[in-house]
């Protein structure tokens, strides 16, 4: 038990050690290559910490390995077309308050997952973006919509996503979905062709379908 405990203490000052020297970036804010080294290694420090017939001088050469292997990369980082290699690009997912649901699928999101972004970064309606690119580590940046001189009050609730109705949120919400078949039928455009609609509590709607651009109307929608 206690050269497990004093292994275990070696073990944590070489990983904090390491960490350090690595930056202090939190788990949201790293590069690919950051997460997947600092995985790695704590790993690599679980394995001796708890096998005694590992020399405890094998996990500490493997973690400074890994550190060798981070600045390496670091390195490389300095040049823009190995950057874009290794850690890939920005992608713009909002062009002019249109969704890219090409862009988005380059990315393996969804629009929900777009939806949920943007409520992260205090944005909570379409109408409020003009701008979106997401950054390679996982961040969305936003630029605002300055002719809003109200930020979104209430909260846009995603009737129908990437051409599939939510039915969670139609009942959930109290929407009559007869009522929702209408409002396409209005706007003539057929479910398969929707990126998004969705409607907040102001009854204001939100739609966006395929190949066109995104607009935003004040429609009448009675809820259950």
């Amino acid at each position: 038990m206690i050269i497990i405990f004093l292994r275990a203490i070696i073990l944590f000052a070489v990983l904090l050690f390491v960490f350090r020297l690595m930056g202090k970036r939190q788990i949201g804010e790293m590069e690919p290559f950051e997460l997947v080294i600092t995985l790695v290694i704590s790993e690599l420090a679980c394995i001796p910490m708890s096998d005694r017939s590992i020399p405890i001088t094998f996990g500490i050469v493997a973690i400074l390995t890994m550190f060798v292997i981070h600045q390496f990369i670091l390195l490389l980082s300095h040049s823009d077309k190995l950057q874009g290699i290794i850690n890939g690009k920005p992608v713009m997912v909002i062009n002019s308050g249109n969704i890219d649901i090409q862009a988005l699928r380059s990315l393996n999101m969804h629009v929900n997952d777009l939806l949920q972004a943007m409520r992260a970064a205090e944005y909570f309606s379409l109408e409020e973006v003009i701008f979106g690119i997401m950054e390679t580590n996982g961040q969305l940046t936003v630029v605002a919509n300055k002719n809003m001189e109200d930020r979104q009050q209430t909260l846009p609730v995603p009737l129908i996503l990437e051409g599939k109705w939510n039915e969670e949120n139609i009942k959930g919400n109290g929407f009559d979905k007869a009522e929702l078949q209408r409002l396409l039928a209005a706007e003539h455009v057929k479910l398969k062709n929707v990126i998004l609609l969705a409607i907040d509590e102001n009854d204001r709607m939100t739609l966006q379908r395929r190949n066109a651009p995104i607009f935003f109307k004040n429609v009448e929608v009675t809820r259950q």
